[in-house]
């Protein structure tokens, strides 16, 4: 029976939506990428639910970089259906789309000479430091002379350079449990973190220049919990706390301006970090990248693993076929087109 991932790269795509792999939970499609990778006879090294694939000659290789998982699928959310031109369903855009063009590119280049590898990875959508991307940089002896790496996150087929980085924050405040008919006998924590709340949403965007580039550093609120129920002071307020940082911004720095915003009063636990990534957009692997393809280049206003391999001394950019407006909505999509597109414009930089 032939693999579900062949054919066209809309058939593919629709496959792979089709594959639920919601973050930790990647083994099935890993394994029928691994089927795939078998099926062509490329050779290839499985690490946990993460594969490499390297097709073409001896010598230093360009990579193809792509997350098998996704985010949680909304409750009633349909697993994939066509709409017109659009591929609709978890992921669709980030990135199974991505995937689905290197899928097809890899068949399309299994038998050239030009040094290629592919990366198909999982635990994207999570903690950076549980992310399976960096198992795979330290253990896989297939990625050991990479020159230069796609990451084929949703960009709507520009060239997005660079990344912003993220920390992640818990900011709570304390207070003391009381009856709410008696609210004087205890201190309610929400009322504890009232101005900081103002604090955190006076804070504008920040602009910031990078190599031509304008990227933003933001702070913002995106979760906040406090009490059990309708009659009881809550003695705790917690917010969740989400920062991005431009390229050379300093991470400390942004550290310390969370915690001025949340106040003395506040106790400031940070969970999670993802270092920024210049542009790039002057190294000779990229700007050659650029020159070839000749469409847009813009900033990355959101964290990739472009940032992952350039720590790890890999030159990287970002260009997809998906539309970042459309990752992690509900009738999340990608368009046929953008597909036929992606694989078109990387066909001919690779050939």
């Amino acid at each position: 029976m032939a693999s579900p991932f062949s054919g066209s790269v809309a058939a593919i795509c629709e496959a792979l939506v089709a594959t639920p792999s919601e973050y930790g939970d990647e083994e099935r499609i890993a394994g029928l990428v691994e089927e795939r990778l078998i099926e062509l006879r490329v050779p290839h090294e499985r690490l946990g639910n993460a594969l490499v694939a390297r097709s073409g000659g001896p010598g230093p290789a360009v990579a193809l970089v792509g997350h098998l998982d996704t985010v949680p699928a909304w409750d009633g959310a349909a697993r994939v259906r066509r709409d017109g031109d659009r591929i609709v369903g978890r992921g669709a855009a980030d990135m199974k789309g991505g995937v689905a063009v290197m899928l097809a590119l890899l068949e399309r280049f299994v038998a050239q000479p030009r040094p290629l590898a592919f990366l198909f990875y999982d635990r994207e959508e999570g903690p950076n430091h549980l992310n399976g991307i960096h198992a795979v940089l330290r253990d896989a002896t297939l990625l050991e002379d990479i020159r230069f790496a796609v990451v084929l996150e949703p960009t709507g087929n520009d060239i997005h350079a660079g990344a912003v980085g993220t920390l992640n924050a818990d900011v709570v405040y304390r207070g003391r449990l009381a009856h709410s008919a008696r609210p004087w006998e205890g201190s309610n924590a929400i009322y504890a973190g009232a101005a900081a709340l103002g604090r955190f949403a006076g804070r504008a965007e920040q602009p910031v220049e990078v190599e031509g580039l304008r990227f933003h550093d933001t702070i913002a609120v995106t979760m906040a919990h406090a009490g059990a129920t309708r009659n009881v002071v809550p003695d705790e307020f917690r917010l969740a706390v989400n920062v991005r940082v431009a390229p050379g911004r300093s991470l400390d720095g942004a550290r310390a301006e969370v915690e001025t915003l949340a106040g003395a009063e506040a106790d400031v636990t940070w969970l999670d970090t993802s270092p920024p990534a210049l542009p790039g957009v002057t190294q000779p692997d990229v700007a050659a990248f650029v020159a070839a393809l000749g469409v847009p280049v813009l900033p990355k206003q959101a964290w990739t693993d472009v940032a992952t391999l350039q720590a790890a001394g890999i030159p990287a950019v970002n260009l997809g076929p998906g539309e970042s407006s459309q990752a992690h909505q509900r009738d999340e999509w990608v368009s046929i087109a953008a597909l036929t597109r992606c694989e078109e414009l990387l066909a001919g930089y690779l050939a």
